[in-house]
């Protein structure tokens, strides 16, 4: 006989829940994530297939006391037709993302960017 395992407790925040107090005050957009933006690790010298994008989507505390903060979101390769999937990436990895600035356009996905002509004279 076996003995049955307790189900693991799932805990859901909601956009209405006020911000945690926990989080640390040093979090800026100058030395963290923020909700919403998306980062590009990598140069204009490595192919597609070798850099990712992040699009974070949360800022969350880790449960572990002292292990600091998390961003989840998505990530993606960025080669060619490839798919996004969840992510969590901690004040660590920071340091090697680098901030894609907002457009008025959407990003394009692959296989979606059109040519533009030359501007008229």
């Amino acid at each position: 006989m076996t003995t049955p395992h307790p189900r693991p407790q799932t805990v859901t925040a909601r956009i209405e829940d006020p911000p945690r107090a926990d989080l640390s005050a040093d979090l800026t957009p100058a030395n963290f994530f923020v909700p919403g933006a998306r980062y590009y690790d990598g140069d204009g010298y490595k192919a597609p297939e070798l850099t990712h994008t992040f699009q974070c989507e949360h800022i969350a505390s880790h449960p572990r006391p002292g292990a600091g903060p998390r961003a989840f979101g998505f990530l993606r390769n960025n080669a060619p037709d490839s798919d996004w999937f969840s992510c969590a990436l901690s004040k660590d990895d920071f340091a090697r993302w680098t901030h894609i600035p907002d457009t008025d356009a959407p990003m394009p996905t692959t296989g979606e960017t059109t040519p533009t002509g030359p501007a008229a004279p």
